[in-house]
């Protein structure tokens, strides 16, 4: 953890804790409620992008109710630089994902196989 420090600087690293990843399961039928969103929204597929660490309570959420869809949207992509100090979203961004999931919401209401 220490084999990048910049500038000669001393750090000294101290692990509270660690967490495990968490993988979701794809291919529910909100995920297919979400890609329909997204294909409207954008005329493209929904994506599917591993990065970044994963939020503890994905997993506890997951074990404690197996059959549940666990989906992470973030109005952002590489670009956005989230958490940098220079962190930028672009306004157009923030507009079509608020349309994703609206529409996101319509088809998954009407959805009948959950």
């Amino acid at each position: 953890m220490t084999e990048a420090v910049p500038w000669g600087a001393q750090v000294t690293v101290e692990p509270e804790s660690s967490g495990a990843p968490f993988r979701a399961a794809t291919d529910g039928p909100a995920y297919r409620s979400l890609d329909a969103a997204m294909r409207q929204v954008y005329g493209k597929p929904l994506a599917y992008l591993g990065q970044g660490g994963s939020i503890p309570l994905c997993n506890v959420l997951a074990d404690t109710y197996p059959a549940a869809e666990i989906i992470l949207m973030g109005v952002e992509e590489p670009r956005c630089l989230i958490h940098a100090p220079n962190e930028s979203v672009d306004p157009s961004e923030i507009q079509n994902m608020a349309h994703v999931e609206a529409a996101f919401l319509l088809s998954y209401a009407g959805t009948s196989s959950r």
